[in-house]
């Protein structure tokens, strides 16, 4: 009778151990997916936030407040590598051209990881780069406006002190710590709107 049992013993024994087997894989695998997924995330907050830091260089590249000689055109400088009489527009105009180059591509980066970031996890953060996007317009327009007066010296002396004063702030890198420097903590708070969002999934890995 013992004997009768023994084949249906063995095929629950074999079914039991099948079902284990399959259990087992489901959870590894389970656990495989969400390390990758882990591991996806924080190789795209790393991504996003090193182009949020090429956009803050970026800035501080723009905004140097010295103009080397070098960074004039050869034919409007002097041979002290000052500017020529008259080339005032031209050469400034010329170089700030130059410097933006880099904005546009540290922009250009952080803008396609930014999408993906926001195929990850979620339109939810998508107003996070507005106040980054709102710094480089102001940055450019007040830098278009000392080109315009540049370009037309009859209007040189159009804005107030404190505009002028304002303008001085935006356009040049002085340091956080400098009561004429304005922007850079407003440069330095859209900064930190990313860091505060994207070390969470950064963490997670140490």
């Amino acid at each position: 009778m013992s004997c009768t049992w023994l084949p249906i013993i063995k095929d629950i024994v074999v079914a039991c151990s099948a079902f284990g087997a399959v259990f087992i894989a489901y959870r590894g695998l389970g656990t495989w997916q969400r390390e990758l997924k882990g591991k996806s995330e924080y190789q795209l907050a790393k991504d996003v936030l090193r182009s949020v830091y090429k956009v803050r260089e970026a800035f501080k590249h723009v905004r140097h407040p010295a103009i080397m000689g070098y960074e004039y055109p050869e034919d409007l400088t002097t041979h002290s590598g000052h500017l020529k009489d008259g080339c005032r527009y031209e050469g400034t105009a010329h170089v700030y051209q130059e410097r933006w180059k880099k904005m546009d591509a540290a922009f250009s980066e952080l803008e396609e990881q930014y999408l993906e970031a926001l195929v990850e996890w979620g339109s939810e953060y998508q107003d996070k780069i507005v106040p980054l996007r709102r710094c480089r317009g102001e940055l450019l327009m007040e830098i278009q406006d000392m080109l315009h007066r540049y370009k037309n010296p009859e209007e040189e002396n159009w804005k107030n002190r404190e505009e002028q004063a304002n303008e001085r702030s935006v356009i040049y890198h002085l340091g956080e710590d400098s009561k004429h420097d304005k922007f850079t903590p407003e440069i330095n708070s859209a900064i930190k709107l990313f860091e505060d969002w994207l070390r969470e999934y950064i963490s997670r890995e140490k």
